[in-house]
């Protein structure tokens, strides 16, 4: 178990790395989010111990959208929320990082987990209970978590 500090440096590392690949002008952003959006949605994927490689290309999908990022890209950003993930004790530690989004962009966040979720047709209780609580954490009304979720569902009917 690693204390607080060295949580901290590495954390600032990943960061490092992230901003490295993905070109980040440090100078013109206030925080990047997008090792926290990637890392939410392996949360949703990994809640049922169960990933599958529909799930996976779900959320490829997702932050190559969200990101505006190509898939080499994405790719490495998935390793890095997925170690994330598996070293995070809580959901708070991704949630705490997007204060500074916008509404829309909150409810796209949403939106994403819930496409991830249903990526494998199947919505475990878990997985729902994550984007719930994610939901609730980032200030997305419960009408809006409703109504992205059944504009997913309407979506894979289509």
């Amino acid at each position: 178990m690693i204390d607080f500090n060295e949580r901290a440096i590495l954390i600032k590392k990943i960061t490092n790395y992230l901003a490295s690949i993905l070109k980040v002008d440090a100078e013109n952003e206030k925080t990047d989010h997008r090792l926290a959006i990637a890392s939410l949605l392996c949360a949703v994927a990994y809640a049922d111990h169960d990933t599958s490689d529909v799930e996976r290309v779900a959320i490829e999908a997702s932050l190559i959208k969200l990101l505006s990022v190509d898939k080499t890209q994405v790719q490495a950003v998935m390793k890095l929320a997925e170690e994330e993930v598996l070293q995070s004790t809580s959901i708070f530690d991704f949630t705490s990082q997007l204060e500074d989004l916008d509404h829309d962009e909150r409810i796209s966040v949403i939106e994403a987990m819930w496409r991830t979720a249903y990526a494998d047709n199947h919505l475990d209780e878990i997985e729902e209970a994550i984007i719930r609580r994610v939901a609730g954490l980032i200030y997305v009304p419960h009408s809006e978590f409703i109504r992205t979720k059944l504009k997913v569902l309407a979506d894979i009917s289509a």
